[in-house]
């Protein structure tokens, strides 16, 4: 049975780690950074635990895991620093093996089968969060993967709540039996995302930025299709900046050039299957301006979408309607079932762009004056 500490009075934090997995041996681990960019765990009394600079790559980090109640009883945790790009992890069938690279850097579970920290057969799951003056941010994400569901609930000061909830109940293997009815359907390795251990139960569901091999001509015949029409009809891009305003543009010869825009030596060209599962790399690759970048982000998720084609698509992101993503048959199916899946929850990198007014699918919790911020490992919502 873990200890559960109180905040101290001086203390205006908290994190509450509750155990509703029916796991008896679950644990947590809080790892974060400082303003300094040094990696640290956060430990079970609310000290912290900073990363010593190794002298060689994949130094074995110390247990730091923070051992949870069986009964579901709170184990609170006191903060009283900052926590930067945060991760509180959650793990059931043993310990997370973390390493330490040289600068230091944290070098934390892969999402690749050949993950080098030894972690693919461990049961575990992550949120992301930053606490700092502004107060916390924080969201489930299923951009990387699905797995075990994570529920959040904060407390102000003031004594409101927020809530996300978690992964519903039978929806990790509900997705994986839609993405193994979609490979059969198209011929796309959709069923590879799916990682089982040796007993055939599903561990998590990796998102295809990630999948090793299948996906490589994936969207060829789609992109090609906009470049196309895109040849003819102009394209016009809402930033949802007053600053920055509108972009117009259209294709000549392999790029789509937008009057006005800067590219920052960085063209939108034909973008291929690893930069649209990821929105990271060629022509998303977000180096220069904030105005490209948000171009880049209506690009990435109307492709994801696959609305440039759509009835509007030629007005991004208002155009088109939320009931009409996903409707090509070349699309992320990926985001789509995970989106008829779960609740709330990110599931590609700018999957917050939407139309104006619509209601937002990050799943996230934002709270300037928090109190406690309650996470709780499976399908009971965090209270």
């Amino acid at each position: 049975m873990s200890k559960a500490f109180a905040a101290s009075a001086s203390t205006a934090f908290s994190i509450d780690l509750v155990n509703s997995s029916g796991s008896a041996d679950a644990v947590a681990y809080i790892t974060g950074q400082d303003d300094s960019g040094t990696p640290f765990f956060v430990l079970a009394d609310g000290t912290t635990q900073k990363m010593p600079d190794p002298s060689a790559p994949m130094t074995r980090v110390a247990d730091y895991s923070i051992p949870l109640d069986a009964t579901g009883r709170a184990t609170t945790v006191p903060v009283s620093g900052d926590i930067i790009s945060g991760r509180l992890w959650f793990s059931t069938n043993g310990p997370i093996a973390f390493y330490v690279n040289p600068g230091p850097a944290l070098v934390q579970p892969s999402f690749d089968k050949d993950d080098p920290t030894g972690n693919w057969l461990t049961d575990w799951s992550f949120c992301e969060f930053t606490y700092n003056s502004a107060g916390i941010y924080a969201n489930i994400s299923y951009v990387d993967l699905v797995v075990s569901p994570i529920s959040m609930r904060t407390l102000s000061t003031g004594g409101t709540t927020q809530t996300v909830s978690p992964l519903p109940d039978g929806a990790l293997a509900a997705i994986a039996a839609d993405l193994t009815a979609q490979a059969a359907s198209d011929g796309f390795p959709w069923d590879t995302l799916v990682a089982t251990d040796s007993g055939g139960n599903i561990l998590r569901i990796v998102s295809p930025q990630h999948a090793a091999s299948g996906f490589d001509d994936y969207w060829t015949s789609y992109v090609d299709q906009v470049w196309s029409h895109y040849a003819s009809t102009p394209l016009t891009v809402d930033t949802d900046s007053a600053g920055f305003g509108s972009f117009t543009g259209q294709v000549s010869g392999d790029t789509l050039v937008f009057a006005g825009l800067d590219d920052d030596g960085t063209p939108f060209t034909k973008p291929g299957a690893t930069d649209i599962f990821g929105c990271n790399t060629g022509p998303f690759l977000n180096t220069g301006s904030d105005a490209r970048g948000a171009v880049a982000a209506r690009l990435g998720a109307a492709i994801n979408r696959s609305t440039l084609l759509a009835s509007g698509g030629a007005s991004q992101p208002d155009g088109v309607p939320t009931s009409a993503y996903y409707g090509n048959g070349v699309t992320n199916h990926y985001s789509r079932i995970v989106h008829d899946r779960a609740t709330v929850g990110y599931a590609f990198p700018y999957d917050d762009v939407g139309p104006t007014g619509a209601v937002p699918v990050d799943g996230h919790i934002q709270e300037g004056s928090p109190s406690t911020w309650t996470v709780t490992l499976g399908n009971g919502s965090a209270s």
